[in-house]
């Protein structure tokens, strides 16, 4: 049975290390498993590059949802993540004033809680990467993926090499997937492109020690104005911290001290996007240094004091797709669903996807007989991944688009409306927070255990 996944990011490595880990428990030792990773990007499809380097930039969060997957993978994974990042406990949510009008947390319902985990994008990647071996990645540029009902896929590649045919196409290959086009029908053409939000984020890493020493333990500060929006906090900890005195995940006994780096980011509203060769970073700067003078927030004016942009970030999102697979190729990740990044979502949905794809691969292909051929069982894996994954995903971009319009431009009436709407999701007792509670609570991994042991019983096992 041979596997291809399209795609060496997050989402793409994460599928590989479950399908490793749970698919050779299912099928029978006559039947070979051959996993092949494609990517375009030298930097992806090679290990040892330096860290830090741009070729998965920025930071990310792990919300408690998304660890769970990964301590579900392997312990000693979600561990190392967790001692490479930084540990958030709360929200600090603040407005331009200088006011702290709510505080939100970044943790589960378990006892004890999971936190957030605030990472740098490119030490997540690095943690995953380590866990493949090398042959497992080709680098290569997939122009099309072709599928019928009566034949095995098969990736065709820009170079014109020799098509290669597979069992089951996974398509990780990010926003401007070209797998989604063999999906939706489209061909060569992509007739549901990415989306272009109106947003645009810039930011960086900065000294932990610009946080100064009194920094809330286990904070990350998102301030809200009437021109965009700012966030900062600790990123990571120093490689010498001892953490074995404060337990494992736990931010509120992980003093900021600790940290090396922070991260700053911040997201604005931009109509029209400039052409890349007419990108002035200057006046980007000098806009940016404008949108924040007047925040009342002394850590802000020393970042805006003292930044330096050299990149930017549009906010992208995926279109609602009619499905997500078709004729044994599927998507996940980014190809699926790319959300808004104010869903703080885009790293944990796509573990969440590797999981249940995984899990659902491993019970239908465990059932192969010679009544239920391996491809029949795929079928089934695929379509039940959709039906279980699409509604999650779908309310949780609602709730990003209506994260994301708090950033955008606002007048003073708009301004204090947002404050208020914060406030007030502050004061209301989490339990009443059916997001929260769906969120967090409703584990995939936990449904697809329930689904399968339901089925399992209605066939009388």
């Amino acid at each position: 049975m041979k596997i291809v996944i399209v795609g060496a990011g997050i989402s793409g490595l994460t599928t590989y290390l479950f399908l490793k880990k749970l698919l050779p428990l299912a099928l029978p030792p006559s039947i070979p498993l051959e996993f092949v990773i494609y990517e375009k990007h030298h930097a992806a499809a090679e290990k040892g590059h330096a860290s830090g380097s741009t070729t998965v930039g920025g930071a990310l969060g792990i919300a408690p949802n998304g660890l769970h997957v990964l301590r579900d993978l392997d312990q000693h994974l979600f561990q190392k993540v967790v001692a490479q990042g930084y540990s958030v406990s709360h929200f600090g949510m603040r407005n331009a004033h200088g006011w702290t009008i709510a505080r939100f947390p970044a943790t589960d319902f378990s006892n004890p809680p999971i936190h957030t985990v605030l990472i740098s994008r490119q030490k997540f990647w690095d943690c995953l990467r380590e866990s493949v071996p090398d042959d497992t990645i080709v680098h290569a540029n997939i122009s099309e993926v072709a599928c019928g009902e009566r034949q095995r896929p098969r990736i065709k590649f820009a170079d014109a090499s020799t098509d290669v045919e597979a069992d089951l196409i996974i398509g990780a290959d990010g926003v401007r997937s070209v797998v989604k086009r063999s999906v939706t029908g489209d061909g060569e053409q992509d007739s549901l492109p990415a989306i272009f939000e109106g947003l645009v984020g810039v930011g960086g890493f900065i000294p932990a020690t610009t946080l100064g020493q009194n920094y809330p333990s286990g904070q990350l500060t998102l301030t809200f104005g009437s021109h965009g929006f700012l966030g900062y906090g600790p990123c990571c900890l120093m490689p010498e911290a001892d953490q074995s005195q404060y337990g494992s995940n736990r931010a509120d006994r992980i003093p900021s001290t600790l940290a090396n780096d922070a991260v700053w980011w911040s997201t604005y509203q931009l109509d029209h996007l400039p052409e890349t060769a007419n990108i002035d970073f200057e006046d980007i700067k000098a806009q940016f240094q404008q949108r924040h003078s007047n925040f009342k927030d002394p850590i802000i004016q020393t970042i805006i004091s003292n930044v330096n942009i050299d990149s930017i970030y549009p906010t992208w999102t995926t279109p609602s797709l009619p499905t997500w697979s078709d004729s044994n190729v599927v998507l996940v990740g980014d190809a699926a669903h790319a959300l808004q990044t104010s869903s703080g979502q885009g790293a944990s949905q796509a573990l969440e996807d590797a999981q249940v794809l995984a899990m659902l691969l491993a019970h239908y292909l465990r059932q192969c007989n010679p009544e239920l051929q391996i491809e029949n069982g795929i079928s089934l894996a695929l379509k039940q991944y959709v039906e279980l994954r699409k509604p999650r995903v779908e309310r949780i971009a609602e709730r990003a688009k209506i994260m994301g319009d708090m950033k955008r431009k606002k007048g003073m009436v708009e301004e204090w409306v947002t404050y208020f709407f914060i406030w007030a999701m502050g004061v209301l007792p989490r339990k009443w927070n059916s997001y929260d509670l769906f969120l967090l609570g409703e584990l995939p991994g936990e449904k697809v255990r329930e689904f399968l042991a339901g089925e399992d019983e209605g066939r009388g096992r």
